[in-house]
């Protein structure tokens, strides 16, 4: 009331914040050498990479899959990205196959209660070894239908013989 001011452009920060759930592939395979250390190496320093874009608005969850789930960090306000660094950069290859519904269906788990509007999905997975392949497709429409969005980022090469179900998951 005693300044000329509007609170309209806070408002519209909070609708641009981002909810972010990062999903790692920790199989075995992920121990496989990659340019600069492992596949697993190249999944941690991305995620850190994607946590260092986002601002104290937004949540994050990370989440190590193999054949199962394994919560790194619940959902949570990005108020200390360092201590959650550390987390990802810990995370290490540990066997199993990359269970790519089982991650998903975390992923849906660790988004459903975010406050943003913005709800987005990172998916690391080695495309020589992504299982539940018939399952994961059902799991992309269930985030659809929350708002979010999926990304896929397939470590290995065009010719892995999973390449071509994570190309297909990303399109979806």
């Amino acid at each position: 009331d005693l300044l000329p001011v509007s609170m309209e452009q806070r408002q519209e920060h909070r609708k641009l914040a981002v909810a972010l759930s990062v999903t790692l592939d920790r199989s075995g395979s992920m121990a496989a050498p990659a340019e600069g250390g492992t596949k697993m190496d190249l999944a941690n320093r991305g995620t850190v990479e994607a946590l260092r874009l986002l601002s104290p608005s937004d949540s994050v969850s990370v989440i190590a899959v193999d054949s199962s789930s394994h919560v790194i960090q619940p959902q949570t306000q990005l108020t200390d990205p360092g201590a959650v660094e550390g987390k990802v950069l810990g995370i290490r290859s540990q066997g199993g196959g990359i269970f790519t519904a089982t991650a998903l269906k975390a992923s849906a788990r660790e988004l459903r209660d975010a406050p943003q509007v913005t709800k987005h999905v990172i998916l690391f997975a080695d495309a020589a070894d992504a299982e539940e392949q018939a399952e994961t497709p059902p799991v992309i429409d269930l985030l659809r239908d929350m708002g979010a969005t999926v990304s896929v980022i397939g470590l290995g090469s065009e010719r892995d013989p999973h390449a071509d179900f994570l190309r297909e998951c990303a399109r979806s």
